[in-house]
């Protein structure tokens, strides 16, 4: 991703795929870039937008292990083996597999991360390694049901990433194996439009992609010399459950959603009528998703996550309460402050990172 600043303002400009040095030049040729988020780039690549003074944030080197470099935060790959481990032991299955994309580095962090929990839980893990050529096509399905079939079941299977799980649900469908009764699948990453459109819906482990992502955007903000850069809190990975892992209920699908929703609009103060459209129920089946799986109803779930997102911005924006305010979806300051000290019983300053 290539991004330019004209004083506060940002254009982006998102760039093809790049592997090699030539492409990278006449990609940047005629284009005045202020600075690169890169994501794949090998070390060649980076080296030369460094030889060329553009400030760079590398989330994360080439897929290859051993040019994964990079100067910026990234996805935790480290916390997927306990996160689909222990989802694996509440579901009761002492037999796990991991599909793995040979020579590919957060892949490789990935398996190395749920073999160990494997390990130190005492549960058998098969793993299938596909190279290159296997990876998203009907081959690769083809070996993943032949890998599949002489599986003990009922299983778990952990796949490297979201595309990779999809791959395991064709396998299954190949297989003629019950899913999840057989083989309960996850995979990583959340793309939320490919598990949703898979059969079953694919449950998945949200790495919090987007936090990541702006995280990277206010580091690069700050190598472009803006001061007040905004600090970004990554929240903690989690598994996003569908049908694909569990025999779950339409309550428990409406709860993610709302969740979700609530999560992504949480500074803005949004309604619980709203939160039912987003869910495409009415308020009274919000209402009952909550009942059954929140000890919390959905406006006051609303009020905790807007609050939480508010009191971020008092300790890290040193912005005055009429800019909060309008940032924050209240029509004036005393809005703002009569809402910080209903919900905590303390005043708009008492939270400010200096007090």
């Amino acid at each position: 991703m290539s991004m330019r600043s004209d004083g506060c303002d940002w254009e982006v400009w998102v760039m093809p795929m790049i592997h090699e040095k030539r492409q990278l030049a006449a990609c940047l040729e005629g284009r005045t870039i202020a600075g690169v988020i890169a994501r794949g780039l090998n070390k060649e690549l980076q080296d030369f937008l460094v030889e060329l003074e553009v400030p760079l944030v590398a989330i994360r080197g080439s897929d290859s292990s051993d040019e994964d470099v990079s100067n910026g935060l990234h996805v935790d790959d480290e916390a997927i083996g306990g996160k689909a481990g222990a989802e694996f032991e509440h579901l009761n299955l002492d037999y796990w597999g991991f599909v793995h994309w040979q020579g590919v580095a957060w892949s490789e962090a990935r398996l190395k991360s749920f073999q160990a929990y494997a390990d130190f839980r005492g549960a058998t893990n098969s793993i299938l390694s596909l190279d290159a050529s296997e990876r998203q096509v009907w081959d690769g399905v083809t070996k993943i049901r032949d890998w599949l079939l002489e599986l003990p079941k009922p299983c778990g299977i952990l796949a490297c990433n979201d595309e990779a799980g999809v791959d395991v649900l064709h396998a299954c469908q190949l297989a003629e194996l019950s899913v999840p009764d057989q083989v309960a699948v996850i995979g990583v990453d959340n793309d939320r439009l490919l598990c949703e459109s898979a059969v079953p819906p694919l449950s998945s482990i949200d790495l919090q992609a987007g936090d990541v992502g702006k995280a990277a955007a206010m580091q690069l903000r700050s190598l472009l010399g803006h001061e007040e850069v905004e600090s970004v809190h990554i929240s903690q990975s989690s598994i996003v459950v569908r049908e694909s892992s569990h025999e779950i209920d339409r309550y428990l699908l409406t709860y993610q959603k709302a969740m979700d929703f609530i999560a992504s609009k949480a500074v803005s103060g949004i309604s619980v009528a709203e939160v039912a459209l987003s869910c495409g129920v009415s308020r009274r089946g919000v209402e009952r998703a909550f009942e059954k799986y929140s000890s919390e109803t959905p406006a006051g779930v609303i009020r905790q996550q807007r609050l939480a997102a508010i009191l971020h911005l008092l300790k890290s924006q040193p912005l005055n309460l009429e800019h909060l305010a309008q940032q924050t979806g209240f029509s004036d300051p005393a809005g703002l402050s009569n809402f910080i000290k209903r919900m905590t019983g303390k005043p708009p300053g008492a939270f400010r990172q200096d007090h």
